[in-house]
């Protein structure tokens, strides 16, 4: 029984730090648009304005978080927030000085989502 409850803390608090890293980024992109943008891959803006397409991705963003915060399917949520994390990583390598943080947080969404993996 120990076991079950220290892996619903573990769950708990990498599913708190990861939504906290999606709303910060989501709101920061809201509040400051273009320095965010800036991190857009350059293929977005052949088909859509970025800013317009921050709006959206920064939307989606506050919705995964609130979802990472409700506990329901948390599985599919962190295999969600594993391919978002992993798409920052790939599409702003050029940028690694700034996103060699988001390794942790990559692995912290596969953590999660292997301690999800029985529960989805």
């Amino acid at each position: 029984m120990k076991k079950t409850n220290d892996n619903n803390k573990a769950r708990l608090f990498l599913r708190i730090g990861l939504a906290l890293v999606f709303l910060y980024v989501a709101i920061a992109a809201f509040i400051s648009p273009g320095i965010w943008s800036t991190f857009l891959p350059s293929w977005i803006s052949s088909f859509i304005n970025p800013l317009l397409f921050l709006k959206f991705y920064s939307s989606f963003e506050i919705f995964l978080a609130f979802w990472l915060l409700s506990n329901k399917k948390i599985f599919y949520a962190s295999v969600i927030s594993t391919i978002i994390i992993s798409g920052v990583i790939l599409t702003n390598i050029n940028y690694i000085d700034v996103i060699f943080r988001d390794f942790a947080i990559l692995f912290s969404a596969v953590a999660l989502t292997y301690l999800s993996k029985e529960k989805k």
